[in-house]
């Protein structure tokens, strides 16, 4: 039978230091901690898989008391895109929706009551679009382009030179079968 070494952490147990605090109350969280002058921000979300943005109207949203900003995508320089190998998705949508959950207005305030309350007098009237909800409807030929842009958006392989909703294609083979 082989030795256990000693010292390791795996398998033994460890005290939680902050246990009685997380489970008496006592514990401070982030969103506990109240700065001065700050504001708390909330985004309208998408409902839509797919939809073309029609229009938005903020103005009942600013009207507020203790709400400071009201944004959409009309308020975002253009190339503000954000995404892990390509920079696809927008800060806040602009013109079209692309997934459920898309933020499309952001609302600065007060408290986190007071931008709910703003959030919810945003109207925003969408043209619901098509979805493609599969990978191969994706690929399907004619399917509707996630970006219709996405040669102009930053990331994309220079390979890529005809717009399409499939980004590389690898093949991945190791050693010999037969």
């Amino acid at each position: 039978m082989v030795a256990q070494p000693t010292g390791l952490a795996i398998g033994v147990p460890t005290p939680r230091v902050d246990g009685v605090d997380k489970t008496t109350g006592r514990a401070t969280y982030t969103a506990d901690i109240q700065l001065d002058g700050a504001l708390f921000g909330k985004t309208l979300r998408s409902p839509f898989p797919y939809a073309r943005i029609v229009s938005i109207d903020t103005s009942a949203a600013e009207q507020v008391p203790g709400v400071h900003a009201v944004v959409t995508g009309a308020d975002i320089y253009e190339g503000a895109r954000h995404g892990r190998a390509v920079l696809d998705i927008p800060v806040l949508a602009q013109g079209v929706v692309r997934f459920i959950g898309e933020q499309v207005a952001a609302v600065a305030a007060d408290d986190e009551d007071i931008a709910q309350r703003a959030l919810d007098l945003i109207e925003v009237e969408y043209e619901e679009l098509p979805a493609v909800l599969t990978m191969d409807e994706a690929k399907a030929e004619g399917a509707p382009l996630v970006h219709e842009d996405m040669l102009q958006v930053k990331g994309y392989p220079k390979e890529v030179t005809e717009p399409s909703n499939v980004y590389t294609v690898w093949e991945w083979a190791k050693g010999d079968v037969d």
